[in-house]
């Protein structure tokens, strides 16, 4: 374990806040039994390092003199944003909590922009152990995070990593959920991927575990998911020929039973509500719209013509939302009932991902690395979060949640009354798609930048 001790200017104060304290870093290994020693008593005082390391004793703290160490250890944690420190004596322990200020010293690919923070959590373990917890308080800035402890041992600023519900699928791309299960498309693990690479599967897993089954037969290239109380619908994209023609097929939770519902075109998207299935075809760019009733005679009606690459679909109770790719470059409304196509956006930089609230459409742009909002009614569209390269949207509540491809391969979430957004995992492979269903953790996709790399992930957020 490689140790670096700050010479710290140490400041005991009458009153909190009082006292104002400076110092510098000094480089290399001093050694064991170096680390300078700072006397506080019951005032309290304030401590501050060269890197923007501080402590905050409040009065009532301690109630007698009291000498207290710093050490910088060199040590890299996993999901570490800053570096750790060890502080002294070890297992001291406070009548009120201590206020630690732990810079965030992590290299971004991009910078962060304004109004953007990492997801940053305190943790701390006893000395020596590698069981480190995450403290309560998190108040996270550009340049560091504001915790608190009543103990003094090993700390360091991190994020949280996602938790893996499903590990070393190839490609996995469409996920969907219900209260008891994350169902994912994937074309298997190494363990039984099909012989025919387009293949894939229907899997589901429980949340909490990491146990994935099969539950249809290997089906060509299925690519979007969409469940309801009885049923997981998917959208086999076929081989985009007219040998093994594109499909809308659902497994039935309970038998596992597979039935076809229709084929057609190169099938992209998948949606639904109670009463009608919503898809998008990217080769003959038609939404459609089919009644689970069986009232359209079983046949597919389509609801929009020219309507690009519609691989995103969003919808409320009125209308199904989507974006047409680069093959159009708009965003698009259409009423469930029918009617005339209404362009909510146009000129756009290859939008991807998209997802609606009561005034809002929202979007991701794969080209310009934007994701916008504008009125569902219409309107000009603003700029919510600059990205790299926008994937996946889902929203719940007053949180836009969205995947970046590029830059840092990040997760957000962009708080839309308070105008900030939370970067929630960096560094992920490939993050397609993202869901957040009420009430549960939010979830994403990991395609993996090769085959059998793809992950089903969940996180706990807001």
């Amino acid at each position: 374990m490689h140790r670096s001790s700050f010479v710290v200017v140490a400041c005991a104060a009458a009153a909190l806040g009082s006292a104002s304290c400076g110092g510098a870093d000094t480089d290399g290994d001093n050694g064991p039994g170096t680390s300078p020693q700072f006397s506080v008593d019951s005032q309290g005082g304030v401590f501050t390092a060269g890197d923007g390391f501080k402590i905050e004793v409040p009065p009532g703290a301690v109630s007698a003199a009291t000498d207290l160490t710093i050490e910088h250890v060199e040590d890299t944690r996993e999901g570490a944003v800053g570096p750790m420190y060890l502080l002294g004596p070890e297992g001291q322990t406070f009548d009120k909590p201590v206020t630690l200020t732990l810079p965030i010293t992590v290299a971004l690919e991009a910078e962060l922009g304004e109004n953007t923070f990492l997801d940053a959590r305190g943790f701390t373990a006893p000395k020596g152990s590698e069981d480190f917890t995450p403290l309560s308080r998190h108040e996270v800035t550009d340049a560091g995070l504001v915790t608190e402890t009543t103990h003094f041992s090993n700390f360091y600023a991190g994020m949280v990593s996602p938790t893996v519900l499903a590990n070393q699928h190839y490609f996995p791309k469409a996920i969907a959920a219900d209260d008891a299960y994350i169902y994912f498309a994937s074309g298997g693990t190494e363990e039984n991927a099909p012989a025919d690479s387009n293949d894939g599967f229907i899997y589901r897993v429980k949340t909490g575990t990491a146990e994935a089954e099969a539950i249809t037969p290997a089906d060509p290239d299925p690519t979007a998911l969409w469940v309801n109380d009885s049923d997981v619908y998917w959208a086999s994209g076929g081989d985009n020929d007219p040998v093994i023609p594109s499909a809308i097929r659902r497994v039935n939770k309970a038998s596992l039973e597979v039935e076809t519902l229709v084929e057609v075109g190169y099938l992209l998207s998948l949606i639904g509500d109670e009463s009608a299935i919503y898809f998008g075809d990217g080769d003959g760019h038609n939404i459609y719209k089919l009644a689970l009733d069986g009232s359209d005679g079983g046949e597919p009606v389509v609801l929009a013509a020219d309507a690009g690459k519609p691989e995103h679909l969003a919808q409320d109770a009125e209308n199904i939302y989507w974006t047409g790719g680069k093959a159009t470059n708009k965003v698009y409304k259409v009423a469930k009932s029918g009617g005339e196509v209404t362009v909510l956006a146009e000129n756009e930089a290859e939008p991807t991902g998209i997802a609606v609230d009561a005034e809002f459409v929202y979007w991701g742009n794969a080209g310009d690395g934007g994701v916008f909002k504008a009125p569902i009614a219409g309107g000009e569209k603003t700029l919510i979060h600059q990205g790299g390269s926008m994937a996946g949207l889902a929203i719940r509540g007053s949180t836009l949640f969205s995947t970046d491809m590029s830059r840092n391969r990040s997760v957000n979430a962009h708080d839309l009354g308070g105008n900030t957004t939370v970067v929630l995992a960096l560094g992920q492979h490939f993050a397609w798609r993202v869901i957040a269903p009420e009430g549960q953790d939010v979830f994403w996709v990991n395609g993996g930048d090769y085959r059998f790399e793809g992950q089903i992930v969940s996180y706990q957020a807001p």
